[in-house]
């Protein structure tokens, strides 16, 4: 009973961290990179995904804010700038206030795939 519990509460913790709805960040047309924007602010990062082939070179640039960065779970922590070679599948990108603000910080995150 105790271990329902204590999975019941860990997964309402996760849900509230790192939304489960992330967005796709997609390319125009035989464009090599992609833009998406918004705002976060304490406690609510916003998630983004990606999928690529094995061996391409990503790199992700976060604009707007000196106070947010972006993890990619696996790969790099709290970047602001970030290149890498991939492996095939999916990328999940969140991002996040770096210190704790009332304030919400606007922001735009670039994705380029070579």
């Amino acid at each position: 009973m105790l271990r329902l519990i204590a999975v019941l509460l860990l997964g309402s913790w996760a849900t509230t961290a790192f939304p489960q709805n992330c967005s796709e960040i997609r390319f125009d047309r035989g464009s090599s990179s992609g833009e998406v924007g918004g705002q976060v602010t304490e406690g609510w990062p916003m998630c983004f995904v990606f999928g690529t082939g094995a061996g391409q070179l990503a790199r992700l640039q976060l604009f707007g804010s000196e106070n947010t960065c972006f993890t990619v779970p696996g790969v790099i922590d709290c970047q602001d700038d970030y290149s890498f070679y991939t492996g095939s599948g999916v990328y999940q990108v969140n991002v996040f206030q770096l210190f704790r603000s009332t304030a919400s910080e606007q922001f735009t995150l670039r994705l380029s795939i070579r």
